[in-house]
């Protein structure tokens, strides 16, 4: 399953590890919920197991792959019913520069 997302805020791990507030995170998580629930009605169920890779896209400024981690996780809180080690198995996490930002998201 192809799963494609734009308007998404570009978020790096940095973020968190500036120790922003948990208000402004959950400001961030609820936008994030929002926008994907808008774009994307489907909820995965935990009764599979998943293989995931994410290609973020970029029109300026592409975040290294490993700050891309803080929108999986916003991602994965959004479309799978539950993202334990059991049911998520493995990520695999692109960063290009692109004409538009979006998120391409294969499922397996």
């Amino acid at each position: 399953m192809k799963i494609i997302l734009t308007n998404l805020p570009k978020v790096s791990l940095n973020l968190f590890y500036a120790g922003v507030h948990w208000t402004k995170r959950k400001k961030l998580r609820d936008k994030y919920k929002l926008l994907i629930k808008s774009q994307f009605k489907q909820v995965l169920s935990k009764d599979k197991t998943y293989e995931v890779e994410y290609t973020f896209n970029f029109k300026t400024r592409p975040l290294d792959a490993s700050n891309c981690v803080a929108m999986v996780k916003l991602i994965e809180d959004v479309i799978f019913e539950d993202d334990n080690y059991k049911i998520v198995t493995s990520l695999n996490i692109k960063s290009r520069k692109a004409k538009f930002d979006s998120v391409e998201i294969e499922v397996h």
